[in-house]
């Protein structure tokens, strides 16, 4: 008898104990699936009030890539308008009008019109002509303007002598002259480009830049002209530079999205968990914006996985009870089962 009884208790230990452990899983687990997902939808129709359709429309596209958002009628309905504007006729013509005369636009076929304009020195001339007339009027001159005007002459007559691809020289150039009328060139950048072109003016020698401009279309291609803004703007030094366009080259596109999610410390963020997390992973934690990535920072690819799935009772209770057992063993208070325990553990003593 006694040795029974000894045994009910240890049964009723050990369904308390169980009890308790479900209790505080489930609870663990509905707390930390507290994070929110951000709405795009606010942001997008800020950009669009600041007429920023591009920008608009790159940020809400990322966000469609998730179920969340892509089924949302509003968000698609939003992202459908845009593209509609962005596609026009009258639209796309007037960026690439604002490429060719201007040099910079915030489209991509502006962008491509004002880089085939320096591609084929219009768009040198054009800059070096109104520096010119800005110096002959009294009015401050934009020394880094000219000064990779003067460099995208020469390496037009260098590549074209050297039977090479301009391509990604003249490209650079172009993304740089684009960064410099954004008004966003970090001084250290400005420097570089006033001593250099002096230096390449005497020698006629462009290899001294090639690589770096070369590298700035490539990342300009890749990740798009605001990213290239960012990383400059961010790096103290050329070094600096070099060293975070891995984080351009690993995001493409979405590059620029994530800065305006994860604000300076995208980059930060990446190379603290390029090793331990998958794009693919880091992408969905970044639409729950920073505590998205603290989150994943602190418990890995597949705790973080784990934890945004929707809070359940674990399966251990429904391979003992069934559904309806369970739902009213859920409705007993966690006191009754602490009680259970004690007393089994007074029995057992």
């Amino acid at each position: 008898m006694k040795l029974l009884v000894k045994l009910f208790a240890l049964c009723l230990l050990l369904f308390s104990s169980l009890m308790l452990y479900e209790r505080y899983e489930f609870s663990t687990r509905e707390k930390i699936s507290a994070l929110q997902r951000i709405d795009p939808i606010p942001q997008t129709l800020k950009l669009i009030d600041q007429n920023k359709y591009a920008q608009a429309s790159k940020y809400l596209g990322f966000f469609m890539q998730y179920d969340y958002v892509k089924y949302n009628p509003k968000a698609k309905e939003l992202y459908e308008a845009l593209e509609f504007k962005r596609n026009s006729m009258g639209y796309q013509s007037k960026k690439a009008l604002e490429g060719v005369i201007y040099g910079k636009s915030d489209e991509t076929i502006g962008k491509v019109s004002a880089g085939i304009s320096d591609f084929f020195v219009f768009g040198d001339l054009r800059d070096l002509a109104i520096e010119g007339y800005h110096h002959i009027s009294g009015d401050k001159v934009d020394k880094v303007l000219v000064g990779l005007s003067t460099i995208g002459v020469i390496a037009t007559g260098a590549t074209l002598m050297s039977a090479g691809s301009a391509t990604p020289l003249k490209g650079g150039i172009s993304a740089m002259k684009m960064i410099r009328k954004s008004g966003k060139m970090p001084l250290w950048l400005e420097k570089f480009i006033i001593r250099s072109s002096k230096e390449i003016k005497n020698t006629k020698d462009i290899k001294p830049v090639e690589s770096f401009f070369k590298d700035i279309y490539t990342v300009s291609k890749t990740s798009g002209l605001d990213t290239t803004v960012k990383l400059l703007e961010k790096s103290p030094n050329m070094k600096v530079f070099h060293n975070s366009l891995g984080f351009a080259k690993m995001f493409g596109k979405d590059s620029n999205v994530l800065f305006k999610i994860l604000g300076d410390d995208a980059p930060i963020y990446y190379r603290l968990l390029k090793d331990k997390s998958s794009k693919k992973t880091f992408l969905k934690a970044a639409t729950y914006g920073e505590p998205g990535i603290k989150r994943l920072a602190k418990m890995g690819e597949k705790g973080f996985l784990k934890s945004i799935k929707p809070a359940v009772i674990t399966s251990r209770l429904a391979k003992i009870f069934n559904k309806h057992i369970i739902h009213i063993l859920k409705l007993i208070p966690s006191a009754v089962y602490i009680l259970f325990a004690v007393i089994a553990i007074a029995i057992l003593i």
